[in-house]
């Protein structure tokens, strides 16, 4: 294999860590896992105050 070859896969490869480090997701509601509260969403992260487990992130759909 010839160096510009190996350079080459060493950039593409590169470029495949950082893109899915950039993709990582940000949630921007919670939600209790048992929906306690029916369809209810919080904007942080915390515990139910029904039930008192973690409240999950969930992907909203942008506006």
């Amino acid at each position: 294999m010839s160096i510009i070859q190996s350079m080459s896969i060493c950039f593409l490869l590169s470029l495949g860590l950082f893109t899915s480090c950039s993709e990582q997701k940000k949630y921007t509601a919670y939600q209790c896992p048992m929906k306690c509260e029916g369809e209810k969403t919080y904007t942080q992260t915390g515990k139910c105050p029904v039930c008192g487990m973690d409240l999950d992130g969930i992907e909203t759909k942008n506006k």
